[in-house]
Parts: structure tokens; C-alpha cells; sequence
């Protein structure tokens, strides 16, 4: 069969009946999972004991109206530890109960993901590719629920950097410059792991976006320096790297810390030392960092696959990352989806039952900590990572099969993205 004749084939197979009440009901599927978390970031909103990162925030929101020390010991295991110029990003949340801040913040956060599953769209496909999978977005959803768990029930602001950061990309692929630079300087203030993200401005070459971003970041520093002078925030940055400094070393090595640098310190360092030296932490991420990098130029990946890889990598490259960041591997775990092609299904089931299993609720408290030791999470998103770049280096982008059964690949870019 010629490429113009499965072309023809698939365009017929899309609009019989079956294809129409799949899809259908592939709809209905994405509508009852955002339905239920829904109501789940409402529910945990409520209980005074959950969205403890985001509470961390409105303290510190709280602290910078007073113009006090936004970093104290006394804090404990609970520290403020982002950046002192994104505290009056949270200034409007603090005037709220804490409840009702909580609540809207987590329903926030599942618009944003209605918003980033509808902007990661692929373009339409042309000869040599498939259509996507319509049941796509549910069940990549379903397979990083455990993910999406941990993000509600702490509050965290995963799932909003994830939107700035799709936002930014698509925003300089349209041609824009100060919309995309401003979420990328809010996605970046937020976590500066997302610094990975300018991969792709310097590979697509949207230089008047980067420089965007840097007037903004000076921008949003103006209400820190106007609280608290030149002099105080310095001292704020200061106490801010030296909570870092304090906090890192121990959670390396816990059986929270997920990321590839913490796989490899496991890998190449005595297990029996809690506390690695900081100078193996850097130098395993940038070990990370570096494998990272010569698997993307090896893959010369379109911009619609860069953009997802860049969005795993913030987690995957962090030794701070951990099981709930993990919701920034939506856009590739979609794509592995999307295509239907048995071995990227097989990759996102394992990601889905690990996700599950290993937790204190799946095997128990102990059983779950000495499994999560072995950095599961680690090993199988860089095992979707490796797939990934192996199938863009064979075939432009991830295989996917069309709905006569055939071989072929995804579309390379999203809708609004440039050719590549």
C-alpha cells in the first residue's frame, strides 16, 4: 500500500461510526478524571492538616507584608525554600482562609492542566504519521494520578510552572516575545530547575524571547527590593542559599528524592552514607545534566518532543526531585500514549502501577521505603526517556500506529508551532 493510499485509509477510517463513538467516549473518560480531582482539590483543601506546601507559601507571603525574615530555623522541616521574589506572587492568596486559599489554588492547578493538555495538541498529521489517540489525555492522567495525589494533597506548584512553561514555548513559536517571557520568568522564579526549559528557546532560536525574560525577572525582583531595600534582600537571598544549603544534602539521599543525580550518588556512592558531600551532588547532576544533552542533540527531536523532554527533564535532572514533581512528565507520557504503539503503552502501565504500588497505602511503610531506596521512579522515567529519544533518532518522532494497524510516527510539532 502506497503512503497516499494509507493516508486515504486512515482518513476514512476517522470518520466511521466506531471512530466517532471512541472518541466519544474517550471525551467522557477525560471529563470524569477532572471531575474527580476536582472534587478531591476541593476535599483536601478543607482538612486543616493538607496543602501544607502551599500554607509554607502564605506564611511566607505573610512575612514578607510584615517585612520580616522570610527564612528561620525555627521553621523546622518545613522551610520556605523558593526564591525571595516569588513570595508576593502569593500576597493575594494570604488575604483568603487558609482553606479557601488551598482550595483554589489546587482547583487552579486542574484548569491549568484542561489548559496544558488542551495546548499540547498535535498538529494535523500528514503522510508517514498518525493521528493521535483520542483517549490520550485520560489515561495519561490516570497513569500519573499517584503524581497528581501527592501535588493536591501538599499544594505544590507543579502543575502550574507546567502550564507557564507551555505557555512560553508555544507563546515564542506564534512569534510573541513579553507574553512567553513573562511565564517563563514566573516558571523559573518558581523553580529554577526549570532553567532547562531555555533549551529550547537556544535551539529554536528565540533570542528576543530569553532577553524577555531577563527584564522580567528584574521586574518581578522590584516589590522585594521596595519591602525590604537593597541591603535586605541581599541578606534574603542569603538566608534563602543557606537553607538550601542546610536542606539538600539530607533529602538527597531519602527515600523521597527521585531524580536521576540521586540515582547515580546511589549508584557510585557507599548507600551507607545519609549525607552525601555537596560536591557529589553537583557533580552527578551535572553528569545528569550532560547525558541529558548528548541524548537530545543525538535525537535532533522536533519542537513538539524537545518541549516534553525539556518539561521531564526539570524533574528527572533534580536532585531534589521527587514523586509529585513527576506531573511534569505529562506532555511525554501523552505522547508515549498518544501513539498506541505496544511498547510505549507497556512504559506507561509500569509507570502507572509503580506510581501505585510503591507507596506507604500499596506496600506498606516499610516495604515501600526500601523499594523507593532502589529509585524506581528514577529508573523508569529515564527508561521512558531513553525510548523516547531512541524512537525520534530512528523515525523524527515517537512511533505510533495508525488505525489500519500501521507503523508510522507522531506529527513533530504542536498546533501553532513553526516546522521544525
Amino acid at each position: 500500500m502506497t503512503t497516499s493510499s494509507q493516508s486515504a485509509s486512515a482518513l476514512s477510517d476517522a470518520s466511521s461510526p466506531a471512530k466517532y463513538t471512541s472518541t466519544k467516549w474517550a471525551r467522557w473518560l477525560w471529563w470524569l478524571v477532572l471531575a474527580v480531582l476536582l472534587v478531591a482539590a476541593v476535599a483536601v483543601g478543607q482538612h486543616p492538616r493538607r496543602g501544607v506546601d502551599f500554607r509554607v507559601y502564605l506564611t511566607a507571603a505573610e512575612r514578607f507584608i510584615e517585612g520580616t525574615d522570610l527564612y528561620r530555623v525555627s521553621d523546622g522541616t518545613m522551610p520556605f525554600k523558593y526564591a525571595p521574589v516569588t513570595t508576593p506572587l502569593f500576597i493575594p492568596f494570604s488575604f483568603l482562609p487558609p482553606r479557601m486559599a488551598v482550595a483554589l489554588w489546587n482547583v487552579g492547578s486542574i484548569l491549568a492542566l484542561v489548559a496544558v493538555a488542551r495546548l499540547t495538541r498535535r498538529s494535523p498529521h500528514g503522510p508517514g504519521e498518525a493521528a493521535p489517540w483520542a483517549w490520550a489525555p485520560a489515561l495519561t492522567t490516570i497513569a500519573l494520578l499517584p503524581a497528581f495525589t501527592f501535588e493536591l494533597f501538599y499544594g505544590q506548584v507543579d502543575v502550574v510552572m507546567l502550564l507557564l512553561v507551555v505557555v512560553s514555548a508555544l507563546g515564542a513559536e506564534r512569534g510573541q516575545v513579553w507574553r512567553p517571557g513573562a511565564a517563563f520568568a514566573v516558571a523559573f522564579l518558581l523553580k529554577p530547575p526549570a532553567a532547562l526549559i531555555g533549551l529550547f528557546f537556544l535551539w529554536r532560536r528565540h533570542w528576543r524571547v530569553i532577553g524577555a525574560t531577563a527584564v522580567f525577572g528584574v521586574v518581578l525582583s522590584l516589590p522585594t527590593l521596595a519591602r525590604y531595600g537593597w541591603d535586605g534582600t541581599l541578606t534574603q537571598f542569603q538566608m534563602w542559599s543557606e537553607t538550601l544549603a542546610r536542606t539538600t544534602p539530607p533529602w538527597v539521599l531519602s527515600t523521597n528524592a527521585q531524580g536521576l543525580p540521586t540515582l547515580l550518588i546511589t549508584l557510585f556512592h557507599p548507600g551507607s552514607v545519609a549525607t552525601p558531600p555537596s560536591f557529589a551532588i553537583t557533580l552527578a547532576q551535572f553528569v545528569a545534566i550532560a547525558l541529558f544533552l548528548a541524548g537530545v542533540l543525538w535525537a535532533r527531536p522536533g519542537p513538539a518532543d524537545l518541549l516534553a523532554l525539556c518539561c521531564l527533564g526539570v524533574t528527572l535532572l533534580s536532585p531534589l526531585g521527587w514523586r509529585a514533581n513527576y506531573v511534569l512528565a505529562w506532555p511525554l507520557v501523552r505522547a508515549a500514549t498518544e501513539g498506541r504503539f505496544r511498547s510505549n503503552l507497556t512504559l506507561v502501565g509500569v509507570i502507572a502501577v509503580i506510581g501505585t504500588m510503591f507507596s506507604d497505602k500499596g506496600l506498606g511503610f516499610d516495604w515501600s521505603r526500601d523499594v523507593l531506596l532502589m529509585r524506581p521512579f528514577a529508573l523508569v522515567y529515564s527508561a521512558l526517556l531513553i525510548a523516547m529519544l531512541w524512537q525520534i533518532r530512528q523515525q523524527g518522532a515517537p512511533r505510533a500506529m495508525t488505525l489500519g494497524d500501521t507503523l508510522a510516527r507522531l506529527p513533530r510539532t504542536l498546533r501553532g508551532m513553526r516546522a521544525p
